[in-house]
């Protein structure tokens, strides 16, 4: 089919991009992205006092021009307030379209320590 053909050249772990413009963005989670993955954010724009709240696990970020931020969207509240005009390019993965594709999930992000 078209889609596994399309499939073979995609070349990312994330299936799901969105570019979000100008948006103040309240707490909230994403209960639709898959719990093992890490949601991705990148920001760029004219803007200033930007912060970004993961509000669960008490961690406040300044968040200004070029910052990139990785998390788990789906368990973590978090949520950004800025000055003046922003964009946000954010990658995650998809939890029903992983399983539409039949491709496996991904493992749980792991921390390890760094000799």
């Amino acid at each position: 089919s078209d889609m596994s053909t399309c499939l073979q050249f995609w070349a990312s772990v994330f299936n799901c991009a969105a570019v979000i413009c100008n948006r103040q963005c309240p707490l909230y989670r994403d209960p639709s992205s898959t719990p093992e993955g890490f949601d991705v954010m990148s920001s760029v724009g004219h803007y200033c006092n930007g912060l970004m709240t993961l509000s669960n696990l008490g961690i406040r970020l300044q968040y200004n021009l070029g910052a990139m931020v990785g998390c788990s969207g789906h368990f973590v509240r978090h949520g950004v307030t800025y000055t003046g005009d922003r964009i946000v390019w954010a990658w995650f993965i998809r939890d029903s379209l992983q399983n539409f594709v039949g491709t496996p999930r991904p493992l749980y992000a792991t921390y390890m320590g760094v000799d």
